[in-house]
């Protein structure tokens, strides 16, 4: 880069997109949605069902929706419906979480006997890149096609346990009224055992030295995910910073959408909500 030009070096940047385009389309076929992610996850179709969507193998399989988090009142239908038909083994697939699914829902699935995973749909980019040269958006794909190419390059990994604390204080804007600081610190980050996990387990201290990189949106409109906060490893310093602040002048109910990247590179999304008053 021509330095007399800018008069700056280039720095580096990171080209976010979320390729929700097809997942809009997606709403539009909601038979089609779930007939395609539970041929993507290897699962047999289930019907009589209001959220029990699939079977694989002894478990039972709820698929959730195309443009909205999981949410705990959705774990808890899940988890009602499991009981009702003598399942005890069930897999939750989403693309987004709410904030408290991820504490609540393994402890309210254990005291109904049932045994949950959260697994994490892997992104539109990444399916579409392992199946190039077919039609995603119109879900027209052979299953012999998607059985040999999900074999070799798409992953339902597990979600993480992500903790995050939120604190809201008042910060004082001089000539305006009075604004809010928004912190939020990553208090926990578990991953489910891997082999890859084994192998590195006894090197962590800390296990938030798990996570390469995280982003936030201070104010996530449930769309397109915009990265306005990161924090990554680098060679100098190979931890991340666990805390992250932003300010809020207006009042209204926000939601922030928190992406985490762990060395595995899992994602692992969360959306939290904070009241500004």
């Amino acid at each position: 880069m021509n330095n007399e030009k800018y008069g700056k070096p280039a720095r580096p940047f990171e080209l976010w997109n979320i390729g929700n385009y097809e997942t809009v389309y997606w709403q539009e076929k909601q038979d089609e949605y779930l007939g395609f992610m539970l041929k993507l996850y290897q699962s047999q179709p289930l019907t009589g069902f209001r959220y029990l969507h699939g079977r694989k193998g002894d478990r039972a399989v709820h698929i959730g929706p195309s443009n909205a988090p999981v949410t705990m009142e959705e774990v808890e239908k899940v988890v009602i419906e499991c009981r009702a038909n003598n399942f005890n083994k069930v897999d939750v697939l989403g693309w987004e979480w709410s904030y408290e699914v991820n504490e609540l829902a393994k402890t309210l699935a254990k005291k109904n006997g049932v045994d949950l995973k959260l697994v994490q749909i892997p992104s539109v980019n990444e399916i579409k890149s392992s199946l190039v040269g077919f039609d995603l958006q119109l879900l027209k794909i052979r299953d012999e096609v998607v059985e040999k190419e999900l074999l070799k390059y798409v992953k339902f990994p597990e979600v993480a346990y992500l903790e995050i604390e939120t604190k809201v204080k008042d910060l004082p804007v001089p000539g305006t009224q009075a604004g809010k600081e928004v912190t939020l610190k990553i208090t926990d980050f578990q991953l489910a055992p891997t082999a890859e996990l084994a192998e590195i387990a006894s090197k962590v201290k800390d296990s938030r030295e798990l996570i390469d990189y995280w982003a936030i949106d201070w104010d996530y409109k449930s769309d397109t995910f915009h990265n306005k906060w990161q924090s990554f490893r680098v060679k100098k310093n190979p931890k991340v910073d666990y805390e992250a602040r932003n300010q809020y002048n207006d009042s209204g109910e926000y939601q922030i959408m928190v992406k985490v990247v762990d060395v595995f590179g899992n994602d692992t999304n969360k959306v939290l909500k904070v009241k500004i008053k």
